[in-house]
């Protein structure tokens, strides 16, 4: 932090002193009990806060790298990532709050379902996969893909509708 940078130290209730950076080093060196004094980092200020209300800016710091990072394993970036200065290692009010529009149990759930249906997948011998992947991956058609293995329509029809099934005894659904 610049020596410049302004804090605001707590006389009473409500009530602020302004000071320096520097001065605020300098009382550090000098007096004991500004040892003691916490500070949360607010628009590049220093603000004395309550030994409760340091824990609470911290817990919710952390709470938000731990979502940054859960939201990283999904591919997801907030605009707060995007906006971030790399020099700017300063935490702002607005960055640790919660975004509402990312359902992280909806997001780790569809990961542990497309897991399970991938392995699912795998228990599947090669006629059987040939044709789930065909329908469902390369978005063919029954009929395209009776005319591709040469069968008829309803040999697949039946087929896919037999392997579908095996795949839900697979999947306990």
């Amino acid at each position: 932090m610049e020596d410049k940078a302004r804090c605001f130290i707590r006389i009473a209730k409500g009530i602020f002193e302004e000071i320096t950076y520097k001065e605020l080093k300098e009382r550090r060196k000098t007096i004991s009990e500004y040892n003691d004094k916490k500070f949360i980092p607010i628009q590049g200020m220093l603000l004395e806060v309550t030994d409760r209300e340091y824990k609470d800016f911290y817990k919710s710091v952390e709470r938000h790298k731990y979502i940054t990072n859960e939201s990283r394993k999904f591919r997801f970036i907030s605009t707060n990532e995007m906006a971030k200065d790399d020099e700017d290692n300063e935490i702002r009010g607005a960055d640790i709050l919660p975004d509402e529009n990312v359902d992280i149990d909806f997001e780790v759930t569809r990961k542990i379902e497309v897991e399970q249906l991938k392995e699912a997948l795998l228990k599947l011998n090669d006629d059987e996969y040939k044709l789930i992947r065909a329908l469902f991956f390369e978005e063919k058609t029954l009929r395209e893909y009776a005319e591709i293995v040469g069968k008829h329509y309803t040999t697949i029809y039946t087929n896919r509708n037999k392997i579908l099934e095996k795949l839900k005894k697979f999947l306990k659904v």
